[in-house]
């Protein structure tokens, strides 16, 4: 994304802020001009706005632009009254993606058409919005207007920015939606206890995964997972399993979290010489194959967490909470499992992280990619639909949903296309 400003010094604007930031505002994603709109039958291809508010909100928002999971941002939401186009920002933890949706004002009639989604590492978008932010203040400094509301958050942001744990503090409280300066007693303590065992991503993806559950009693029933006994939840080879396909399959660089689950999922059963033919109808027998004992038990049952990966100086762990007793809690068990060892298989980095209800959170996807490719291979799905095979009798013979079953036809282009790259 690029961005230009023509700075007006005739505004007419009342409020000082918005008088001195008026300016001829053109965005691009791709090689594309997303303020390109109709205006009455006219096309025109800038906007005359102030950018006050627009650095305001993105100076305000920024620790939950960047610790939000499964949630979206729009420009439209700083637009202080002006007409601005529907770009919005999500970010995965991995990736932050730009993308511009069609967006219709009435009064004065003006339309934006959707456009490009543009894909970007994270500190390449700090650095675009930082400069957004910047270019605003300093222009504001020019005219003598300071001390703005802006220009105080900014202040507070950046400094907060310079300390690693301040930082890490801050964007914990943008994950739960909170300003990290305006944060409440309780709220500041479950992310103090949360970060006693989680740190970095997992931190964000275990206290954004939570949702509405007592996140106090999650913490209590992470702490007493882990104090269990080991043969409970050592997997004994999953490291070395993980380790090899790491090799095999080797990350690359702005790699889709669905991509990298898909060719670790492939790369696993070689390494565990699974035949195509091979099934899993429960977690117990994957358990054991990757050197579970056979004492290994599930977890009591808890809100906000599917399983927890632990890994310790002898082996990972895995902590699966009960998901009942009915045949699809038992299709969830085995998903979930699979799951935490796409994880470890993912990021096999040593680190403790949770498995939960996360969409677009950019480790969650990969160990679900992981999970359908891994239990129900696409060529094999595909195979049995040929034999005039339904998803039902599908799913029950690879011991999963039918959802996944469905998900994996869906996603059999992508599933190719990143094996293909393997």
């Amino acid at each position: 994304m690029q961005y230009s400003a023509e700075w007006s010094d005739d505004a007419l604007n009342a409020a000082p802020e918005e008088r001195a930031t008026v300016a001829d505002l053109r965005l691009w994603l791709g090689e594309q001009n997303v303020t390109l709109h109709v205006h009455g039958l006219s096309i025109i291809d800038h906007l005359t706005i102030s950018l006050y508010s627009l650095a305001e909100g993105l100076a305000h928002d920024w620790w939950r632009l960047f610790g939000g999971r499964d949630r979206e941002f729009s420009l439209v939401g700083y637009r202080g009254g002006f007409v601005v186009p529907d770009i919005r920002f999500k970010f995965d933890g991995e990736v932050f993606e730009i993308a511009a949706h069609q967006r219709t004002y009435s009064n004065p009639d003006v339309r934006f058409w959707a456009g490009p989604t543009e894909v970007m590492r994270r500190a390449d978008a700090e650095t675009l919005l930082s400069g957004l932010i910047e270019l605003v203040l300093s222009r504001l400094g020019s005219g003598g207007v300071e001390d703005t509301s802006a220009a105080l958050r900014w202040a507070r942001v950046r400094a907060s920015r310079t300390n690693p744990e301040e930082a890490a503090f801050c964007e914990a409280a943008g994950t739960l939606g909170l300003d990290p300066y305006q944060i409440g007693e309780d709220a500041a303590a479950s992310i103090e206890q949360a970060a006693v065992y989680f740190e970095g991503e997992p931190l964000t993806e275990f206290l954004a995964g939570a949702g509405a559950a007592d996140r106090r009693r999650l913490i209590q029933w992470v702490e007493s997972a882990d104090a269990r006994p080991p043969y409970t939840s050592r997997v004994s080879n999953l490291r070395s399993v993980a380790f090899e396909a790491s090799c095999v399959a080797p990350p690359r660089e702005m790699e889709e979290s669905w991509a990298l689950g898909y060719r670790r999922a492939c790369a696993v059963r070689r390494i565990l010489n699974l035949r195509a033919s091979d099934r899993f109808r429960s977690f117990r027998p994957l358990a054991e194959k990757l050197g579970a004992s056979r004492a290994y038990a599930l977890a009591p049952s808890v809100e906000g967490i599917r399983a927890l990966r632990s890994d310790h100086a002898d082996a990972p762990r895995i902590h699966m909470r009960i998901h009942g007793s009915s045949p699809e809690a038992r299709a969830g068990h085995l998903f979930s499992f699979a799951r935490a060892i796409g994880d470890v298989a993912c990021f096999p980095e040593e680190s403790r992280a949770p498995i939960n209800e996360l969409r677009s959170a950019y480790r969650q996807a990969a160990g679900r990619a992981f999970a359908a490719e891994f239990l129900a291979p696409i060529d094999e799905i595909e195979s049995m639909h040929e034999d005039g095979r339904d998803a039902v009798s599908i799913a029950e013979e690879f011991g999963v949903s039918t959802t996944v079953i469905e998900r994996q036809r869906e996603n059999k282009g992508r599933i190719q296309s990143a094996l293909a790259r393997r």
